[in-house]
């Protein structure tokens, strides 16, 4: 039975887990915004990971005996959310970056919901993305196509839809069952990582409520890493799905749209990760047609910047093959071989008439454009 007393001494404990690295600009309010919770049974678990700035002092100031810290020589966050799990003593695990906050019912709606459905092993909620001052940028579900509930491993692994670890709680068997740890090698969208692997086993959960700010800023870690390192986690983490026990089991739809992304955008200029994907046994058993529009596309992207135009070629010949009544197919094999301006040209036209060269601002594209 759900408890309504807050301070019941049976209500489940929740645990809070705060890698911490050089976090002293905005550590206090997220703390605070802990502390404000509505639901009180909660421990805050904070792995300062190696951090040379005035974090540990801010900390220091808490006496809340709910706050725990833990110090580590720097290991990256992965590391320290390990750390996090591994001291951690609460039935349900949620996270929080120090320049992030809470909504005050963040923890008790998320605890509600779990308490009531138990077929559920996760739940997560809305959020607002926010630029350095807190004002608002955009909410979390205007980036996500609907609500993804129930088995949402094939959703998942085409977007990371949940917005931020903070906005997820987890049943703690979820995390044991198959000890399921952050990966250490991936540095960044460890949690992306996470979930997919707990979204194997078992089901998500959403609510229709705020349960979370995201601050993006220069110094945070989507903002700050370069984009080269963070494409090579994306990558990794991708090809960690790809290569999983549950992949086989994807419906085609969802596969289709995870080769697209993949294929397309993730790995634009990648010819030699393109060409392990495209030999794969799991792109090979794609219906004949999706693997020729498929290899269609990665030749358009070539042609239409100028590069790789030989590769093109070869992507072209076994679009070709596997589809030789498709007639875009045929239209730019022809003239590739022509000229690969011609082609180029082609495409910028199929571009303007299809209207897909509108530019879709993402939340961290509008953080930069308006930080002051």
């Amino acid at each position: 039975m759900l408890l309504k007393n807050l301070d019941d001494m049976d209500a489940k404990l929740v645990s809070i887990i705060m890698p911490a690295y050089n976090g002293e600009k905005f550590v206090e309010q997220a703390i605070e915004s802990v502390i404000a919770q509505t639901y009180s049974k909660w421990e805050l678990v904070v792995v300062d990971d190696g951090s040379e700035d005035r974090t540990a002092s801010i900390l220091s100031a808490f006496k809340d005996s709910r706050i725990k810290y833990f110090y580590q020589e720097n290991k990256g966050q992965a590391s320290a959310l390990n750390h996090g799990l591994d001291v951690a003593q609460g039935d349900y695990i949620t996270t929080l970056d120090v320049d992030d906050w809470l909504t005050p019912n963040s923890v008790f709606d998320r605890v509600y919901f779990l308490d009531t459905h138990p077929e559920f092993g996760v739940v997560y909620g809305d959020g607002v993305y926010c630029d350095i001052n807190g004002n608002p940028l955009m909410r979390f579900s205007e980036n996500r196509v609907g609500d993804v509930t129930g088995n949402v491993y094939d959703a998942l692994i085409a977007t990371p839809f949940f917005g931020t670890g903070g906005n997820v709680m987890v049943r703690r068997e979820a995390f044991e069952n198959d000890h399921i740890r952050y990966d250490e090698s991936i540095i960044w969208c460890q949690d992306y990582d996470v979930y997919i692997r707990i979204a194997e086993q078992t089901a998500f959960g959403v609510i229709d409520a705020v349960l979370i700010w995201y601050r993006l800023h220069d110094t945070n870690m989507t903002m700050s890493m370069p984009a080269g390192r963070r494409l090579e986690s994306l990558i990794q983490m991708k090809n960690k799905a790809l290569s999983s026990r549950r992949f086989s089991d994807v419906s085609m739809g969802s596969k289709i749209k995870f080769f697209h992304q993949f294929l397309v955008y993730d790995l634009a200029f990648r010819v030699n990760d393109q060409k392990l994907v495209i030999e794969s046994d799991h792109f090979r058993a794609l219906p004949q047609s999706q693997q020729a529009r498929l290899l269609r596309l990665v030749a358009n992207h070539y042609l239409f910047f100028g590069e790789n135009v030989e590769f093109a070629g070869t992507l072209l010949d076994s679009s070709w093959a596997l589809d030789p009544l498709s007639l875009k197919t045929v239209l730019t094999l022809i003239s590739a071989r022509l000229h690969p301006e011609l082609a180029k040209w082609m495409l910028r036209q199929w571009q303007h008439w299809s209207m897909q060269d509108q530019k879709y601002d993402s939340p961290f594209e509008m953080a930069t454009r308006n930080k002051k």
